[in-house]
């Protein structure tokens, strides 16, 4: 016994099993569709009492208004856009800064270079110092040497020349 078997008589009107089972799932299809408008139809309803609540409980926004309306005031009052062109002029004068600071840490680099090539020269310059005063000590023992020699000659001289005394 199948589908095709069955059969349903309703006022004298016979139904087939396949007939059934179309007009069956046509008739559940049509349900749900009136089911699912019904629940679309309850939460709108739903939206609209809680809209409604939330409507009941904010205050008044009027004063909010005005309190908007004196800040907007106080903003004039106090000229921000004086305050605008201030903080532009600052800007310029820090960017300024900023540049003058990399030409100043350049410089200083450089300097730097400058003050090592120095000491290198001083370095340099000290040590041929060194040696001319180790020449100048060996000239002046030289000259002492010398004025010891030709003071012996004068008095060798002075012996010869007069023996007696």
């Amino acid at each position: 016994m199948g589908i095709e078997d069955i059969e349903l008589d309703v006022g004298g009107t016979k139904f087939k099993g396949v007939y059934i089972a179309v007009l069956l799932s046509f008739a559940t299809t049509i349900g749900g569709g009136i089911w699912a408008a019904s629940e679309f139809v309850s939460r709108i309803s739903n939206l609209e009492s809680y809209v409604e609540g939330l409507n009941e409980s904010i205050p008044d926004i009027e004063p909010l208004k005005e309190d908007l309306v004196a800040i907007q005031t106080k903003i004039e009052d106090n000229d921000l856009g004086h305050l605008q062109g201030k903080l532009a002029e600052l800007d310029t004068l820090l960017n300024s800064i900023k540049e003058r600071q990399v030409e100043v840490l350049t410089n200083a680099a450089s300097s730097e270079a400058k003050v090592t090539e120095m000491e290198k020269e001083w370095i340099q310059i000290r040590n041929e110092y060194k040696a001319m005063a180790d020449a100048i000590t060996g000239f002046e023992e030289a000259i002492d040497k010398f004025k010891r020699e030709i003071d012996d000659l004068w008095n060798g001289l002075d012996a010869a020349s007069s023996p007696l005394g």
